[in-house]
């Protein structure tokens, strides 16, 4: 019987490593909802973000502030984010 994956599993083997820091070991890899399931969030393209359980957990403590993933003029998603209270366009 052929292996099935979930949606999360699918956009971790895609991304392949943290959004942020770079890791690359899929076993530390997370899918994260920039807006909470608890508020209606899905595991959808513009809503998931793949990183690692240290930047993860970083994202819930409030060091790494995600606003949204843009749709940008080319095709590219765009996220708007801060860090320690620096503001980044990546």
């Amino acid at each position: 019987m052929a292996k099935r994956y979930s949606r999360q599993q699918i956009k971790k083997l895609y991304e392949k490593k943290c959004y942020f820091c770079g890791e690359d070991n899929y076993d530390l890899l997370d899918a994260h909802r920039i807006i909470p399931g608890e508020q209606g969030g899905k595991y959808n393209d513009h809503n998931i973000l793949v990183i690692c359980s240290n930047c993860h957990r970083k994202c819930h403590a409030g060091v790494i502030k995600i606003d949204r993933k843009y749709m940008s003029t080319t095709g590219r998603w765009i996220l708007h984010y801060w860090i320690d209270g620096e503001e980044k366009w990546a």
